[in-house]
């Protein structure tokens, strides 16, 4: 393969999974970021601003 011992498969697997799961958490958070305002504007044109 890349000529990489079984230890080093496994460390560069981990980093590279660790790496995908840290960007779709930022995407994730971003995703939520924009729909949760959608939804706020939504729930305040329909309820109205909550009292604090």
């Amino acid at each position: 393969m890349l000529n990489l011992s079984q230890s080093q498969l496994l460390l560069w697997g981990g980093i590279a999974v660790m790496a995908i799961s840290v960007v779709t958490g930022i995407i994730s958070m971003a995703l939520f970021m924009v729909t949760g305002r959608k939804l706020k504007k939504k729930l305040e044109k329909e309820y109205g601003k909550p009292q604090r």
